[in-house]
């Protein structure tokens, strides 16, 4: 027979442990893909989403300078990723799902290549869970580095102050 001492006690432990794990499956759907010349959308609340259009604090990233030439490479070195896949190649937007290595988990990569000013907008997110760890922020950096690595070169053996704040 269970004490009503114990009893109670013990709803407070379950209490916390459905919030804990209702908190670390926080979900994020799969962003769509914005109409026409829309920016990308926004990320949520959750620290788990780097945006260079709307990303604020630690959701900010700057975007990839990058001439069509460089679009095309990134594309190219994209699609030459085992841990990716390229769901959406829509001229001047790609959408891609990336493996995480280790737990496999799924996350969501945009970026949008505006011609007229040499930029590619990004966006990344990950599906599951309440903080990223800097994982969607370093993700952006290496593509930056795919076509410039002198320019993700702000960094001393291999971070910068930035991703120092995701870590």
């Amino acid at each position: 027979m269970v004490t009503p001492a114990l009893k109670y006690s013990a709803q407070p432990r379950f209490l916390v442990l459905l919030l804990a794990l209702g908190a670390t499956s926080g979900c994020s759907s799969t962003p769509e893909k914005p109409a026409g010349k829309a920016p990308l959308a926004p990320c949520g609340w959750f620290p788990n989403c780097v945006n260079s259009v709307s990303g604020q604090g630690l959701q900010a990233v700057d975007p990839i300078k990058a001439n069509d030439e460089q679009w095309q490479e990134i594309k190219t070195w994209i699609a030459r990723q085992p841990d990716w896949e390229i769901v959406i190649d829509d001229n001047d937007f790609i959408q891609a799902i990336v493996k995480t290595p280790l737990m496999r988990f799924r996350d969501d990569v945009q970026l949008q290549f505006d011609p007229l000013i040499e930029l590619i907008h990004a966006r990344s997110s990950s599906r599951l869970g309440i903080s990223d760890t800097g994982t969607n922020y370093r993700r952006i950096e290496t593509l930056r580095e795919v076509l410039d690595p002198a320019a993700a070169s702000g960094r001393t053996s291999g971070t910068n102050s930035r991703s120092n704040l995701h870590d």
